[in-house]
């Protein structure tokens, strides 16, 4: 089984079990808080990605100790993933159970809230 099977069968596991409350009932936000961690988790990585990938952070992170670089990409991605899952509708949700659009939907989330979130952070 490949890497995408699996996480299109965890994903949809957690968005239709992880919403089951004590009561046995399905509480929708729970459910969606579970998914929203993933998108969370995707976006967190994709950011560090393009963050280097970027020559105006490789030029300022010249300047920088290993330690400081650190500290500045978790200030950024963390604040882009806990962004990101506000940026996100329906569709886009959906989108992430198909792999073949899913990093399409991470990128697009990830590089409006990875600027905004730059912006943001280096005032």
């Amino acid at each position: 089984m490949d890497m995408k099977t699996v996480f299109v069968a965890a994903t949809a596991a957690i968005l239709a079990l992880g919403g089951c409350a004590a009561n046995g009932g399905f509480d929708t936000n729970q459910g969606m808080n579970m998914g929203s961690g993933l998108v969370k988790t995707m976006v967190d990585n994709q950011c560090r990605t393009e963050l280097n990938n970027r020559n105006e952070w490789r030029v300022v992170a010249l300047a920088m100790t290993a330690q400081k670089q650190r500290e500045w990409e978790d200030k950024i991605c963390g604040c882009a993933s806990e962004e990101a899952p506000q940026h996100l509708n329906v569709n886009d949700m959906a989108a992430m159970l198909d792999a073949n659009q899913r990093t399409q939907v991470v990128a697009n989330v990830t590089a409006k809230t990875v600027t905004a979130c730059v912006n943001r952070l280096m005032k």
